[in-house]
């Protein structure tokens, strides 16, 4: 019925801005062709306040309008672009109101405009810049004089420009002014700087090389020892990460997440506590537990009652009765805590009668000082007190969720994402995302954040588990050359020692939505490839967050289990999948309505949480945010993945995802050459000579000259 309700709003309220548009469209043809009163009267004020060019301000709420016709929604422009339209709309006003006339100067301009305003309204005068650019042309000159005022005015047009063009024109316009450059070697050779992970595994582990997008079978020879010195080079010149290609990246807005008014203590829920506190003891009176109240907390969705029993009661008759209570105070459910680690008492937990949502965008605002630089922390909730709760990936360092459908897993692993989407660059955090169902991850499919494809085949997540335990080893290999222990100090060296050209290396966050698809495929490959992740990844930066809706022992085995330490458990249906995620039972009396059990690593006991919530509308806009910046810049690695197991990978190159788009790029600019295509599209070598190639074979591009460039046969207006 809510679900109903709420879309039945969703349909009134897109009915509402379609009527909106409409209602704009019809103002703007009245104004433009000043039909009747009213049409004259809203010309006059577009001319009185934007100036002799009305059309402009027309042509703006025309697009917006037909915008909202089509999207049902405003349109969505991040803060550097909004700046940059603005300082551009006034750098126009500012130049029409200038005066022809040398001599004039200060606020003579806009109080002559305002002498002459009815005239202006009624268009016998020109309108210049209007009321604003009158304005700021008396306001800047009155400060810095009229030739300070044209200087001003260019400073405004540059950094206009400057917002407004979008950052790879800037590296296109860069790229095309630095082909002028000669260089002193050929164009074919490699350009090791942009080399990926895959291509050091091919230099360094010759027997689990992963071959992408190849023509053809391509033996490759085991390769000899290489010395202390060449490996060190081999060191500065590998990435040993995928490069986003995204420059000047802008986290999304906290204005995308939905605002809520917090209620600060429900006085039904207060009013409840007092009674129920009450009816608790006299429960236990009744069955000869004698029990003092000695607190009461009351949280977003439950209540927590700190019940003392005398010494010579036994903790355990308190559990027994638990259905008892649960039954007297006409709960849905009840858990008992007996006792609270470190405190002398037992703890009941009951249901509140107004649940209060835990909204990401609160947490969000209120993380504190010395956590705001984690790149790695994600919301969980707010605990019985109400305090919120963070998980730090790094310190944990994988992480379980476990718990029924329609419990709020999926929920939590969104906004898990959302929040380093929030507060992360895709030069920071790398993601990969396995969704086996193939529908709770098509939001993120987009997004620049992305390692690799979103991997919806099981067979395929086994070997791209396999992909990410050789990145683990390709990295600790480079820490080894280094001198470096982790990837904190690995990246701490290279912003240190910036004349070594290091790459700095993101961390990697391989998420998995349902791993009981996984197990059933390749049982044995997943839980080895798990483990190994699990025992040596941290130092390398490489976290696992693995989440399943059946949390039996043949999923969630001993191995898995053992090697994960951190875990959340959601409601379950019964005690026993509870100890499979726990090792003790609790989650088969949680409510079901997002609440969790937490055991962070380290801690003895589990915490309860009212998990955070985020709407798929939430959700929607923040990946939209993140993915108008940019495209997925994917590791080579993942790509196609159907060779890992025989270290095969044999994938002809016009397959590749990138090869209409590269074969356009060739084509528009005339330009052939592998160095170019890395330099555009971050490629490695291999995967770029091989496009070369496939260009070559299509009749696109002429065969190689040595230094001379490549002919490019096909030409635009074809």
């Amino acid at each position: 019925m809510a679900r109903r309700k709420k879309s039945a709003e969703k349909i009134r309220n897109e009915v509402l801005i379609v009527i909106y548009a409409m209602i704009l469209i019809m103002l703007v043809i009245i104004a433009w062709n000043q039909l009747g009163i009213v049409g004259r009267i809203l010309n006059g004020l577009v001319l009185v306040f934007f100036g002799k060019f009305p059309f402009i301000v027309y042509i703006l709420v025309v697009l917006i309008s037909v915008y909202l016709i089509f999207k049902r929604k405003l349109p969505w422009f991040s803060l550097k672009t909004l700046v940059g339209m603005v300082l551009g709309l006034l750098t126009v006003l500012l130049y029409l109101a200038t005066p022809e006339d040398v001599t004039i100067t200060g606020f003579v301009v806009f109080t002559d405009f305002l002498k002459l305003l009815s005239e202006v309204f009624n268009m016998e005068v020109s309108a210049n810049g209007g009321l604003i650019g009158a304005f700021m042309f008396g306001l800047i000159s009155t400060m810095v004089s009229r030739s300070g005022t044209f200087v001003v005015l260019i400073t405004l047009v540059i950094i206009s420009a400057y917002l407004l063009i979008e950052p790879a024109v800037l590296v296109s316009i860069k790229n095309k002014i630095g082909v002028k450059i000669p260089v002193s070697k050929p164009e074919e050779m490699p350009m090791p700087s942009t080399r990926t992970m895959s291509d050091a595994v091919a230099d360094q582990k010759p027997k689990k090389t992963i071959f992408i997008n190849s023509d053809e079978v391509i033996a490759v020879p085991k390769s000899a020892p290489k010395s202390e010195h060449k490996m060190i080079e081999e060191v500065k010149t590998s990435s040993a990460a995928t490069i986003s290609g995204i420059t000047n990246y802008s986290l999304p807005s906290m204005s995308l997440l939905d605002e809520v008014t917090i209620k600060k203590g429900s006085s039904a829920n207060t009013t409840a506590s007092v009674i129920k506190g009450k009816r608790l003891i006299e429960i236990l009176g009744q069955f000869g537990i004698n029990a003092t109240l000695v607190g009461t907390h009351i949280g977003p969705a439950v209540t927590k009652f700190e019940v003392r029993p005398e010494s010579n009661v036994k903790i355990s008759k308190i559990a027994a009765i638990q259905d008892n209570i649960k039954m007297e105070l006409q709960a849905k459910d009840i858990r008992i805590e007996a006792p609270i680690p470190g405190r002398n008492a037992v703890g009941v937990e009951v249901p509140n009668v107004e649940m209060t949502p835990v909204r990401l965008v609160e947490l969000l605002n209120s993380i504190p000082s010395d956590k705001v630089n984690k790149k790695l922390l994600f919301i969980l909730g707010k605990d019985l007190m109400g305090r919120p709760v963070y998980g730090e990936l790094d310190k944990m360092p994988h992480l379980l969720v476990a718990g029924a459908t329609g419990s709020g897993k999926s929920v939590c692993i969104n906004s898990i994402i959302t929040t380093l989407l929030m507060r992360t660059t895709p030069d920071e955090v790398k993601l990969l995302l396995v969704d086996p169902k193939k529908v709770e991850f098509t939001n993120f499919t987009q997004i620049p954040h992305l390692i690799g494809p979103v991997i919806s085949d099981a067979a395929e997540a086994s070997r791209a588990l396999k992909v990410i335990v050789m990145m683990m080893e390709n990295r600790y290999e480079v820490f080894s050359k280094v001198g470096v222990r982790n990837i904190t100090a690995y990246n701490e060296m290279v912003l240190a020692k910036p004349g070594e050209h290091l790459a700095l290396m993101p961390w990697v966050v391989v998420i998995i939505d349902e791993l009981a698809d996984l197990m059933v495929v390749a049982g044995k490959d997943v839980e080895a490839s798990i483990q190994r992740i699990t025992q040596l990844a941290r130092a390398a930066g490489i976290h696992l967050i693995v989440a399943t809706q059946r949390p039996s022992v043949d999923v969630i085995t001993g191995i898995i289990k053992s090697n994960i330490p951190s875990r959340i458990a959601f409601a379950v249906s019964s005690g026993v999948d509870s100890r499979t995620i726990l090792d003790h039972i609790g989650a088969e009396r949680l409510l079901g309505y997002g609440d969790m059990l937490y055991i962070p690593i380290g801690e003895p006991a589990s915490i309860r949480i009212q998990g955070v919530f985020v709407s798929d509308d939430e959700v929607k806009r923040v990946a939209e945010a993140a993915s108008a910046q940019g495209k997925p810049r994917y590791d080579d690695a993942f790509i196609r993945l159907e060779g890992v197991d025989k270290n095969e990978g044999f994938v002809n190159a016009n397959e590749d995802p990138l090869f209409e788009e590269v074969k356009e790029y060739v084509i528009s600019t005339q330009k052939a050459s592998t160095s170019s295509l890395q330099r555009r599209f971050a490629l490695g070598y291999n995967r770029a000579a091989r496009m070369i190639d496939a260009l070559e074979e299509q009749g696109v591009i002429g065969p190689s000259q040595g230094s001379r460039p490549r002919d490019v046969y096909v030409k635009k207006e074809d």
